[in-house]
């Protein structure tokens, strides 16, 4: 099937165009969280009773008062559990004074072409940039110092504690004089082919990056389920002086550039263009998404360097972001902004009709495997704290086998689930981000989903001391 030619601006309307695909050009975040205030950790606690499994935890290099400037070849964590003392998996990920992660690896693809792996400036040591990351779930119990691992010369204790019922755990970062025993589990598996084409594996997942769309997946099984994806879509409608142009997702060129593979997350950059026009491509910018075994993350840092409120006489912008699914018949759809289950089956009911869509912000799919939440986050920073934008979202939700919203690769919406987001013309001049996140459910449960949503709404409280 031909792609249907999309309208483009005449001459006296493409600076417009380019300064508009410019000032909302996404560029590169680590989505670092909140660092936690430096405080004493009383506590009179022994035993864990923190029950979250679900959480990743992220320990600014700050905020550790022992272990920082120590060589990270030569740390490792560990934890107490049933009286056991042993390491647990974890990875220590080097950021640069800019914030920026610092990516050692370069996909087999690209050893031809002049890419630089990052290098920090710190030697391979332990800065106050850098993050720690680790599960929740390996967390254990408290440890008196004439416990800590034998051959330890400095460690941090770092207190974790669930901010609603104050339950509390523990995990010690060592440092040792050489190499230290390690975990070895490897939670998330990164695999870069020779054909650009990348695969994400974790037990709860298998994503599969092909060239040319690399910004998003082109393939996405749940638990060894059939792809269930046909594509990730990103559809921009303008109007200038009443004048439409649109772009979507095949005009988002994309390469990957350089990755980290660690046990607990994949973290992986492409740089990514718009190709305006035949002859006109934007700057490239930096992408990246951040995969653990069981939450996908892709923050997102835009740029606005003039107020769009000067361009609000002659501009209109629609933005519609979503997931076009396949394989999925039989499952069912629960979202924020409505009460019922919708049934997948590739035809829309009164009840998928009649939704109010304004006010979204996650939707939960469950079926014969598993289950996943998506959700939209546009008012917060990567510290977790609140950002004042006009960014809105209202849901998209679409359950046809026969209706066709090209460019696609299998044709009709079974179902398409998203957002519209608006508000970008309202939007002052500053940085703005918008995160969509990922999480994957093993064993889904009715209400289970409040204990993945407060991952982001509620985070664990950090004490290290």
């Amino acid at each position: 099937m031909g792609r249907k030619r999309k309208n483009r601006p005449g001459g006296w309307a493409i600076s417009i165009v380019i300064a508009f695909a410019l000032m909302l050009l996404p560029s590169v975040d680590s989505g670092a969280k909140e660092d936690q205030a430096r405080a004493a950790c009383p506590s009179a606690q022994k035993k864990k009773t923190l029950t979250r499994q679900e959480d990743y935890i992220i320990v600014r290099g700050r905020e550790l008062r022992k272990t920082r400037n120590e060589k990270i070849s030569n740390l490792s964590l560990f934890s107490s559990i049933a009286g056991e003392i042993n390491p647990i998996p974890f990875q220590v990920d080097e950021v640069n004074p800019e914030g920026e992660w610092v990516l050692p690896m370069i996909s087999p693809s690209f050893k031809d072409r002049p890419i630089e792996p990052d290098r920090d400036d710190d030697n391979g040591h332990l800065d106050e940039n850098d993050e720690l990351v680790f599960m929740v779930r390996d967390s254990g119990d408290r440890l008196a110092p004439d416990h800590y691992p034998p051959g330890a010369v400095a460690v941090d204790e770092i207190r974790l504690e669930d901010p609603i019922d104050g339950a509390l755990a523990w995990v010690y970062l060592c440092s040792f004089s050489g190499k230290p025993p390690l975990s070895n589990v490897d939670y998330v598996i990164y695999q870069p082919l020779l054909d650009k084409t990348e695969q994400v594996n974790s037990s709860n997942f298998k994503m599969i990056y092909s060239p040319g769309l690399s910004n998003s997946p082109s393939s996405m099984s749940i638990r060894g389920s059939k792809n269930i994806l046909d594509r990730m879509k990103f559809r921009l409608q303008v109007k200038i002086l009443g004048i439409p142009f649109s772009l979507d997702e095949n005009d988002f060129s994309g390469e990957l550039s350089l990755y980290k593979d660690g046990p607990i997350r994949v973290i992986r950059r492409i740089r990514s263009a718009i190709q305006l026009t035949k002859t006109f491509r934007t700057p490239s910018a930096a992408i990246e998404s951040i995969l653990y075994d069981n939450v996908s993350i892709v923050p997102v840092r835009i740029k606005v360097l003039v107020s769009m409120k000067w361009f609000k006489k002659i501009l209109r912008v629609k933005t519609r972001v979503g997931a076009d699914f396949q394989n999925m018949h039989g499952w069912q759809v629960l979202t924020n902004v409505d009460p019922h289950w919708l049934q997948v089956d590739g035809k829309m009911d009164e009840t998928e009709m009649g939704i109010k869509g304004e006010g979204f912000n996650w939707f939960l799919a469950k079926g014969p495997e598993g289950a996943f939440i998506i959700r939209a986050v546009l008012d917060r920073r990567p510290d977790g704290s609140f950002q004042e934008s006009t960014l809105k979202a209202s849901l998209y939700y679409m359950d046809d086998d026969t209706r066709l919203d090209p460019p696609e690769s299998v044709p009709g919406e079974s179902p398409q689930i998203g957002y519209w987001m608006d508000g970008v013309q309202d939007l002052a001049k500053g940085t703005f981000y918008v995160y969509a996140v990922m999480y994957f459910i093993k064993n889904y449960q009715e209400g289970i989903e409040a204990n993945y949503l407060k991952i982001s709404d509620q985070p664990i409280k950090l004490c290290v001391d």
